[in-house]
């Protein structure tokens, strides 16, 4: 017998994200769309509440499909705003790196876990954190030579800005000990010397020689990526990578294995030709269409790469690395925005986000076009990271109101190392108070696989300001916490908002798609802690089941 198309979820608390009706008790689907979802009237007749609810269900039930939350709380779909996401399935198959905590344990982990498969080529590995291990010194080529004399090493920092390799892999890419540094790169140094750090655009003269994934490769990392984000609760994702991966994602939704809802953001080498094919914002469909162009104007804080106006704490001669210049983002800004394309700026230094705010206010100027979504509907620049501020920006931002897309869970990582390099600038990090209450629109999202891509940890970390051992105990700089509801909707309804979604998704209303979780317990009534380990029960996208916990799976 075919499923119904219609199915009442009751007995729970439905967390709407829509402020004229912020709950509701029960909600009807109907062919991939909320049909009804608020307090008023049942719909069909049906309310679980009623006296002759039992009745009119074994009436119903050929028609309707019923789900008992039993309890338990549905909220809308989480949408990471800023993740890799086929660069996250493509890790999935390396070395992982993220729990060592030195130099010495790498080498362990990667000899447990990358040295399988063929006996000469690659050794593939990721999320190194130097910062994290004692004394925060860098690694270097001689460790990776010793345990790997002839096989190439290429591995890929938690940051992303920074590759450790070894002398074979510098070898395989015709890197000489007296190559210069590209331009907005570097090749560390030290007595004159390579030590196999790469910085910035460096490491993709490395990274190209590994040569691409296959296409069987490719849908094992999309298909584990996506059960993955489901299991979390992650409906849709807003993604810079690029174009062979928006030709590789087009190919999987034609063959309907696209369950991620994705926007993706061109890479700013593609924007002249999307400008001369007239390609504007919004091209494609719910399930993955174009929403922005990505550019770079720093590095990282993780390599002491993030552009500052001042220099970096007992490093004077060192103000990060400007990785495109402010004249050529302000072009670019222009060119994009004027063709009808948003802007999505990577920006983690002050001096960076103050280039950006540049470029944004001459858009501005021009074109309307800013990050106040009641005055542009269409176009919604936004600043990537903005992970720290200068004073002298303050009412910039202000007057401005950037779309500030962060990551909560960075900071549970880079509070010891923003002290350390930044002093006290770091007052400004990660202010998500100081930008809600300048007009800002925070979209949050985790920069995955840079951290974890679980977003319950990283509401627990906007909420608390601690890490996740629970360190410092009221938070750092705890006056930038943020409440629940408002941590919410930066991962629901703010970053359909800024996607120009707002009608379709982000929110449980009549007439939007039906991308909702199912939560053992209400978000907005238990304490960060808990929320911190909380999994989701259940992820529908359009109304059909994409994940069930097992032990819901066993209860059915």
């Amino acid at each position: 017998m075919a499923k119904p198309e219609l199915t009442y979820f009751y007995n729970g608390t439905i967390l709407t994200m829509n402020r004229r009706t912020p709950q509701a008790p029960h909600m009807l689907v109907a062919e991939g769309k909320v049909w009804h979802c608020s307090e008023e009237e049942a719909p069909l007749g049906l309310d679980y509440r009623a006296p002759d609810f039992e009745t009119t269900r074994q009436q119903m039930s050929r028609d309707v499909e019923f789900v008992d939350l039993g309890g338990q709380t549905v909220m809308p779909g989480v949408c990471d705003a800023h993740a890799h996401f086929l660069w996250w399935g493509n890790t999935l198959a390396q070395a992982d790196l993220s729990r060592a905590k030195s130099e010495a344990e790498c080498l362990e982990l990667l000899k447990t876990q990358g040295a399988d498969g063929d006996g000469d080529g690659w050794v593939l590995g990721h999320g190194w954190a130097h910062n994290l291990w004692q004394g925060s010194k860098l690694p270097t080529r001689e460790s990776l030579d010793a345990a790997f004399p002839d096989r190439p090493v290429l591995l890929d920092s938690k940051c992303g800005h920074l590759a450790w390799v070894n002398t074979r892999a510098l070898q395989l890419a015709g890197v000489p000990e007296d190559a210069a540094d590209p331009e907005g790169g570097e090749f560390e140094r030290a007595g004159g010397r390579l030590t196999g750090i790469l910085k910035e655009t460096a490491c993709s003269l490395v990274s190209k020689k590994v040569g691409p994934l296959t296409e069987k490769q490719r849908f094992a990392a999309l298909e584990k990526a996506q059960k993955k984000a489901h299991a979390l609760g992650i409906t849709a994702m807003q993604t810079p990578e690029d174009l062979e991966t928006w030709h590789f994602l087009q190919r999987a939704h034609a063959q309907g294995l696209l369950t991620m809802r994705v926007n993706f953001w061109m890479p700013v080498s593609a924007l002249d030709d999307l400008c001369a094919a007239k390609i504007t914002h919004g091209l494609g469909d719910h399930q993955l269409r174009i929403s922005a162009i990505k550019i770079f104007t720093d590095g990282s804080l993780g390599g002491r790469t993030a552009l500052m106006y001042d220099a970096y704490e007992n490093e004077p001669a060192n103000l990060g690395v400007e990785v495109t210049d402010v004249e050529t983002i302000t072009a670019k800004t222009l060119q994009a925005n004027r063709a009808g394309l948003s802007m999505a700026i990577h920006a983690i230094g002050d001096r960076a986000v103050g280039h950006v705010l540049t470029a944004y206010e001459k858009a501005a100027a021009e074109l309307g076009t800013a990050g106040d979504t009641t005055t542009n509907p269409v176009l919604r620049n936004r600043i990537e990271h903005l992970q720290v501020y200068s004073d002298r920006d303050r009412e910039r931002i202000r007057a401005l109101k950037p779309i500030a897309s962060m990551q909560p869970i960075h900071l549970c990582a880079d509070m010891g190392p923003a002290d350390r390099h930044w002093g006290s600038r770091a007052k400004n990090a990660y202010a998500c108070r100081t930008l809600t209450d300048s007009g800002c629109l925070l979209v949050f999202g985790s920069d995955v696989p840079v951290e974890p891509c679980n977003p319950f940890w990283g509401m627990y970390a906007a909420a608390t300001r601690n890490d996740l051992t629970g360190a410092p105990g009221n938070g750092w700089n705890p006056e930038e916490k943020l409440n629940m509801q408002e941590i919410l909707e930066a991962y629901t309804l703010n970053p359909a908002i800024a996607a120009g979604e707002q009608n379709v998704l982000g929110s449980l209303e009549p007439g939007k798609l039906a991308d909702f979780i199912i939560l053992p317990e209400n978000p907005l009534k238990v304490t960060a802690e808990e929320l911190k380990d909380m999994t989701p029960v259940a992820t529908y996208i359009e109304g059909k089941l994409v994940y069930e916990d097992a032990q819901r799976k066993a209860a059915v």
